[in-house]
């Protein structure tokens, strides 16, 4: 059944096409939401970075101003003169002075600082880590003007500190032991662990710093593997002060965010887990489509129920009926599908059984009608082709050729008595074969430029035919076709079968036709003949069809070479029956 007149497939298609426009539609809210939720998740994770970058900025930018107002302090300059001073007390007593403001500084800060004042040339060490000794070699290897992170051993313990150096006066920091005073600032980096815990415990990720070097300084409970795998892919591009981007990492998509602490020139990173922000909407996504999925499969349900109890049914009968209309009267429809269809089907049975009965008697009538026609048909004899041949006889006569005059009796005698032969329908395909070779000897007297060639398996002789029904095919060959070319005139009569089918092919190199006239013939043996045309092709299919059914056919083919093919095909007698 064709889909436009399928009222299951009309169904679906409607139920489809109704899904379809919510599904997008949906899809692309969903994609907006996400979209906007991405772009705000952004917005807030770059405010947050942004905020802890300036307050480590803000508080290592006062480290940096206090070491230069202690590098101006009048009070600490001082300590490069102390050597001057003669008394040991008030030596020391100036070194308590300038240590208990070193103490008042650090105690005013959030974060515990280490301030050492250094004097060369009075080899005098000031500092709040009161285990630290004058050392200017210690201070030569890790002098800075900048903020550095170094290795550094307080009270007998390493620590990784931020370090910077100030040096009074400032043209001296290449010649130190020349320099006025040396102050040096520094840091543990546990107070920076201790932000990024802050940060971390407050839920807002899970945030690390990083050098262009490589070196990282991590939360406590910080994911090693994934601050690794982020570190690995930031190496590859080039960090902005602050950014947001997102890198995928082991197949799941992460917000990296990203703000450059300027004052240690360290980047602030931090990452956060696209699905878990997302995790609401694509929960939601998924009971929508979970909740679209069961409408359709109900709706497909639906429409199954439908197509049993109603489609299938309506299925039915128009096979039934088109097998009516094919000529299988037998069709009977034996289905109960305990509803509405029944007293339909059966109705059709009484309708099918009334026809089929109707049929047969009309049937037996037309085999009775067909039988006299062919015997009719058979009984035909072309006065025309006789005359000629008996003009041929008086001619050969004359000439007093008596062996040609014998052959062309002989063979005429043979063409006739086939012909006239009407007590039996039927002949093998020998017998047809023999005829048709008896017509084209005789024709060969007349054509003298005719030759032809037989090719027809032994396997295929016996097989039952229509009397006469190759020999109207080779007549049209030979007229229409070889007696009015000029070249050798070549009739090939040859023979295929396979499992199922027998083919006789009757070839001509002759005159040939065109496509316009090879069409007009074809529908010429379909439709039946009037007084303006003839009947024997006609004649050929109707008898091939009443003999082997409708699988019998004609066909013809325009050859390459030149001339035309004519194809008889019919069934083996199994086939056929």
């Amino acid at each position: 059944m064709r889909l436009r007149e399928n009222t299951f497939a009309k169904m679906i298609t409607l139920i489809v096409l109704l899904l379809i426009p919510i599904i997008i539609l949906y899809t692309l809210s969903i994609r907006t939401s996400i979209g906007v939720i991405t772009e705000e998740m952004k917005s807030l994770k770059q405010k947050d970075i942004t905020f802890l970058a300036s307050e480590v900025d803000k508080s290592v930018t006062t480290l940096s101003t206090l070491g230069f107002l202690l590098s101006e302090d009048i009070h600490i300059q001082q300590l490069q003169n102390l050597h001057l001073i003669e008394s040991t007390y008030q030596r020391n007593d100036e070194k308590l002075r300038i240590l208990e403001r070193l103490r008042l500084l650090n105690v005013a800060q959030r974060w515990d600082t280490q301030y050492s004042i250094t004097a060369p040339a009075s080899k005098q060490l000031v500092s709040t880590n009161t285990y630290l000794s004058y050392d200017l070699e210690s201070i030569k290897k890790i002098l800075t003007p900048t903020w550095k992170y170094e290795e550094m051993t307080i009270q007998n313990i390493k620590q990784n500190r931020f370090v910077r150096h100030i040096v009074k006066p400032k043209s001296k920091i290449t010649d130190i032991e020349k320099a006025g005073i040396i102050v040096e600032i520094s840091f543990p980096e546990e107070h920076l662990i201790k932000d990024l815990d802050t940060f971390k415990l407050a839920g807002k990720g899970d945030p690390f710093l990083v050098h262009s070097d490589g070196r990282m300084i991590k939360n406590k409970t910080a994911d090693k593997e994934m601050t690794k795998s982020i570190q690995a892919l930031l190496k590859k591009m080039t960090v902005p002060e602050a950014s947001n981007q997102i890198m995928t990492i082991n197949g799941d998509d992460f917000l990296v965010t990203s703000a450059h602490v300027k004052t240690l020139d360290w980047y602030l990173i931090d990452y956060v887990p696209l699905a878990n922000v997302l995790k609401p909407i694509v929960k939601s996504q998924n009971l929508f489509y979970g909740s679209v999925g069961l409408l359709l499969i109900m709706s497909l349900l639906a429409g199954y129920l439908l197509y049993r109890n109603v489609q299938r049914p309506i299925g039915l009968l128009i096979r039934s009926v088109k097998r009516l209309q094919e000529g299988n009267y037998s069709a009977r429809i034996t289905v109960n599908p305990k509803n509405e269809f029944t007293y339909l089907f059966q109705r059709f049975n009484d309708m099918a059984a009334n026809t089929e009965q109707l049929i047969q008697k009309v049937y037996v009538e037309e085999l009775r009608r067909r039988e006299a026609n062919v015997k009719q048909l058979q009984s035909q004899i072309n006065p025309h082709f006789l005359y000629n041949c008996f003009a041929l006889i008086r001619s050969l006569a004359r000439l007093d050729k008596k062996e040609s005059v014998m052959r062309l009796a002989m063979h005429l005698s043979t063409y006739y008595r086939y012909t006239t032969r009407v007590e039996k329908l039927t002949a093998t395909l020998r017998e047809e074969l023999q005829l048709v070779e008896s017509y084209l000897e005789i024709q060969q007297f007349h054509i003298q430029h005719l030759s032809y060639r037989i090719e027809v398996p032994d396997s295929m002789l016996g097989a039952q035919i229509p009397r006469l029904l190759l020999q109207p095919v080779v007549e049209n060959a030979v007229l229409h076709g070889i007696e009015r070319f000029d070249g050798d005139g070549l009739i090939t009569i040859s023979g295929e079968s396979n499992d199922r089918y027998h083919t006789i092919i009757v070839e001509d190199n002759g005159m040939g036709m065109t496509d316009e006239a090879l069409r007009k013939l074809e529908k010429k043996i379909i439709n039946p003949p009037d007084d303006t045309s003839g009947c024997a092709l006609w004649n050929i299919r109707q008898r091939m069809l009443f003999q082997f059914g409708s699988e019998a056919s004609i066909s013809f083919r325009i050859r390459e070479e030149g001339g035309v093919a004519v194809y008889l095909s019919w069934p083996h007698e199994n086939y056929a029956n």
